[in-house]
């Protein structure tokens, strides 16, 4: 059976549109990808100090494996956790097709993003 270039397999145009959207936000991404590994800097830092101001102003934190690491080890609990989370995505990062690697500083930052915007809402707010 014979196909034409406009063959798609099966696939609904819609679900085609979303994997060629997300695969140019990914090529994009991935041009900046240093970028995006110093966002993982300043988002694992900023995390860990706005956690730490909270925590002395009495908020308690929202993570309970987290929060049980602090209580026993302290603030800097968190930073041995945030540091291996970056060892292992950077183990994964090498292991990963180059063109893919870009998921990890995202899958990274994003969240430690998103803790830092809410604790600084919370302190600042």
């Amino acid at each position: 059976m014979a196909t034409d270039a406009y063959d798609t397999g099966g696939v609904p145009d819609e679900q085609q549109a979303h994997s060629g959207y997300v695969e140019r936000i990914v090529l994009a991404a991935s041009r900046r990808e240093q970028w995006l590994w110093a966002l993982v800097a300043v988002t694992l830092l900023g995390d860990i100090v706005l956690t730490r101001q909270g925590l002395t102003q009495g908020l308690t934190e929202g993570n309970p494996i987290v929060r049980t690491a602090i209580a026993d080890g302290g603030i800097g609990m968190l930073g041995a956790l945030k540091g291996v989370a970056v060892g292992l995505g950077l183990t994964t990062w090498l292991a990963m097709p180059e063109h893919e690697r870009v998921v990890v500083p995202l899958g990274l930052a994003l969240p430690w993003l998103g803790a830092t915007l809410v604790n600084a809402a919370l302190l600042f707010g």
